[in-house]
């Protein structure tokens, strides 16, 4: 079940300044809507090249002196634990067994060729993740305007209200998207956002008051278009099967490889 706003809010840190920008971005969110706020920092041996094998330190006591100064760089009061093991699958046990409603992290915008080799956290957490997960590539800044693409399918709408409802609470601008395939009628999705919108609750709906916007071409690369000038994408990530998945990917992990601001993905169930 979404909640939304966030009422629980784990952030996944590590010594690097990427997920610094993360915590504080979850800093802020927690602040503002009143949640819980707990880090965790996933420790995962390193391979040591070129020999391959696993190490975390050359020296005893790195794990104890790394996290107590991840601690000092977090800030008084901040509520960290560490646990072993691949962050990927960490993070999402995590998030399932802590029954978090936003997990908050930060990404590394890697080469391709590396990053087809290691993978990428966030799409992987992104690809499976229980609740909404925040992915922060820069310094956090209080949203003033949402970018937010919706569809035609059902599930979108939960990208829609979580969008609406950041919007109000930022007293920001709100633009809802839609992209449509070349030759396909702009008037038809036009009147399909607008419809859309208006099935927000009417309270959220004239707080907002979205602005609809209708693009032509391939979906990834409008939105990556779209995005400029705004200062937070909302997107749904929708499963798909195993061998659509390993073909094409989601939109959302597709967008979240070059996308440049903060990317808000809601699961679609």
């Amino acid at each position: 079940m979404l909640k939304f706003p966030p009422r629980r809010i784990l952030a996944a840190v590590d010594p690097s300044a990427a997920s610094l920008h993360a915590w504080e971005a979850a800093k802020e969110i927690a602040k503002r809507f009143d949640a819980s706020l707990e880090a965790v920092w996933c420790v995962q041996q390193a391979v040591t090249a070129p020999t391959g094998l696993h190490n975390l330190s050359p020296r005893p006591g790195f794990r104890a002196e790394s996290l107590k100064r991840l601690k000092a760089r977090l800030g008084p009061g901040a509520r960290l634990h560490a646990v072993n093991g691949d962050p990927v699958f960490a993070l999402r046990r995590l998030a399932r067994d802590l029954r978090v409603d936003l997990l908050v992290m930060g990404t590394h915008h890697r080469p391709g060729i590396v990053r087809w080799i290691q993978g990428s956290t966030a799409e992987a957490v992104v690809h499976d993740a229980p609740c909404p997960v925040l992915v922060v590539p820069r310094a956090w800044r209080a949203p003033r305007w949402i970018l937010a693409p919706v569809h035609a399918a059902a599930y979108a709408r939960r990208g829609l209200l979580s969008a609406a409802v950041l919007a109000r609470a930022y007293k920001s601008r709100l633009a809802l998207l839609e992209v449509v395939e070349e030759g396909a009628k702009t008037s038809s999705a036009a009147k399909r956002i607008s419809v859309q919108a208006a099935t927000l609750p009417p309270a959220l709906y004239s707080a907002v008051r979205p602005s609809l916007e209708v693009r032509v071409g391939y979906p990834v690369k409008e939105i990556l278009r779209a995005e400029r000038g705004r200062d937070l994408l909302v997107l749904v990530a929708h499963r798909k099967s195993l061998l659509g998945h390993m073909v094409l990917g989601a939109t959302v992990e597709r967008v979240l490889r070059h996308s440049r601001i903060p990317i808000l993905a809601i699961p679609s169930r």
